[in-house]
């Protein structure tokens, strides 16, 4: 049995050739990911429009859409739109809207465990 020596040459050229297959690949791919249409979440407050809180969610979702690079937008909704300012969290289990900007003291009635994401210590109360 005779053993086949592979030339350095070969070997380069073989894997240059791999390489270069594998990069126009990718790049060919490349423009199908960016061409997608930007995913849209229908996003509910519990606050009226007029509400500094529906400001604070203002301004969290025009970072959030910044730090996607445009791949997420927002459709931001006050109280009331589609369901009413205490049931945004049923709303979002119900799949009725996509997210919600709350806050957890209207969820103690739903779960004991809900007033561990509202009152201190956890944010100095």
């Amino acid at each position: 049995m005779s053993v086949k020596k592979i030339s350095r040459r070969g070997f380069l050229e073989k894997s240059t050739a791999i390489t270069a297959g594998a990069a126009a690949a990718t790049t060919l791919s490349a423009p199908a990911v960016l061409a997608q249409a930007p995913v849209t979440i229908k996003m509910q407050t519990s606050w009226p429009a007029s509400d500094i809180w529906m400001d604070f969610a203002r301004l969290y979702i025009e970072r959030v859409e910044k730090m996607s690079g445009g791949r997420l937008k927002f459709e931001l909704l006050p109280a009331g739109a589609v369901v009413g300012a205490f049931q945004v969290l049923d709303g979002v289990n119900d799949g009725v809207i996509d997210a919600a900007h709350t806050v957890p003291v209207y969820w103690y009635g739903k779960h004991k465990a809900a007033s561990l994401f509202g009152t201190g210590p956890v944010f100095g109360g």
